[in-house]
């Protein structure tokens, strides 16, 4: 009897602890239920280990090492909230894991991934109080360091995503309702910068309060988004400022992506070069009023704005429909812009394609050139970098 007691004992403690998600091995799991036992653990993991959070709210920064995996169990929710605030709430070196984890950080950054090549699976970061996921690289910043996102939420945040010099692949996840703070360069779903490589597909971009998604091409940056949605966001859906690419190797790439109920432009580019689209929608861009200068205004919503020289820019078998203003406009264009397949559709009271102050030609169908001194009036801003 005295045998028998003692391996149901054992059997009952290993049936305390919450099973691991599926798709997570380990060499060796370690498991803790309070803020000093979670530090300590994640101390002591080394590469191929799973360190195991039972249920509850852990109030400590926490730093999950190369190899190393943080993980909350089946039917387990566990939250990491962010204190101090000059410390992310979780930060991720090399290739380390993130799985079913929910971060909560008022102070400053959620979760911050240093190089990596790290992966999120189900983690939601909401109210950053500066940027809900970084990712951020300044050296040695190689292509095969790729940190994958699979299912991640960031919501309520000043910026949801900041890819900034690494390289960050989103599959699935939404980023939404994140909001204006202090800084003007809040209120962000999306922002690449400073040469960083963003990949998204089958994600949603949704009602930001500034905007859906910004990539800067300086230093190179590149986006590549595949089945996207940008939709419903406060101010401009897709907005690209700087690209350096040409039309055999394009530096924004769109393939079946809708942008939808966005206000000013669905997608703008301001002196940008190599931008392809290929299928997918632009739509429904409502207007927006904007100065133009001795206290005017005018209103302003267009389906795609090209801007300052802006070329090298595919358009084709896009469905451009409903937008309030225009269905693109093209100012002062670039060599090599091309508008083709597809379909553009202007409702009474809307035009169509619209081309003014440019010496390029443009190819697309329907164009409308307004007389000298009647051009639209637009907005295209070089918009604000978040800071970390």
């Amino acid at each position: 009897m005295r045998t028998i007691f003692l391996v149901i004992a054992v059997a009952s403690l290993g049936a305390c602890r919450p099973a691991l998600p599926d798709g997570v091995s380990c060499t060796r799991t370690l498991s803790a239920a309070d803020d000093q036992a979670l530090v300590d653990a994640l101390a002591k993991a080394r590469s191929g280990e799973c360190v195991l959070a039972e249920a509850g709210t852990y109030r400590r920064p926490l730093t999950v090492t190369d190899g190393v995996a943080l993980v909350a169990g089946v039917g387990s929710r566990v939250v990491v909230e962010g204190v101090p605030a000059d410390q992310a709430a979780i930060t991720l070196f090399g290739s380390a894991r993130l799985v079913g984890i929910a971060v909560h950080a008022p102070a400053g950054v959620g979760v911050l991934i240093e190089k990596g090549p790290a992966r999120l699976d189900n983690v939601a970061v909401d109210g950053a109080g500066t940027v809900a996921l970084v990712a951020w690289c300044e050296e040695d910043c190689r292509p095969e360091l790729l940190s994958e996102l699979h299912d991640v939420e960031l919501t309520g945040s000043q910026v949801g995503l900041w890819v900034r010099g690494a390289r960050a692949k989103l599959l699935g996840g939404r980023i939404a309702n994140n909001v204006h703070g202090a800084s003007f360069s809040s209120g962000y779903g999306v922002c690449a910068s400073h040469g960083g490589s963003l990949e998204m597909e089958g994600t949603v971009v949704e009602a930001n309060q500034e905007l859906g998604v910004l990539v800067d091409g300086d230093l190179g940056t590149s986006a590549t988004l595949k089945q996207v949605q940008v939709r419903g966001n406060g101010g401009r859906g897709l907005w690209l400022q700087g690209l350096q690419g040409t039309s055999a190797a394009p530096k924004a790439q769109l393939d079946g992506c809708v942008i939808e109920g966005n206000r000013l432009v669905g997608l703008g580019a301001k002196a940008s070069r190599g931008i392809a689209i290929r299928g997918g929608r632009i739509a429904s861009t409502a207007v927006e009023q904007v100065k133009t200068g001795l206290g005017e205004t005018a209103s302003v919503g267009d389906g795609i704005g090209l801007f300052e020289g802006t070329g090298a820019v595919l358009v084709d078998g896009v469905v451009l429909e409903l937008n309030e203003r225009s269905q693109a406009l093209v100012d002062q264009a670039g060599a090599g812009i091309v508008v083709q397949g597809g379909a553009v559709t202007a409702s009474p009271g809307q035009m169509g394609v619209v081309v003014q102050r440019s010496t390029e030609a443009v190819q697309a169908s329907g164009i409308t050139t307004p007389a000298p001194g009647s051009e639209l009036a637009f907005s295209a801003p070089v918009l604000t970098l978040p800071a970390r």
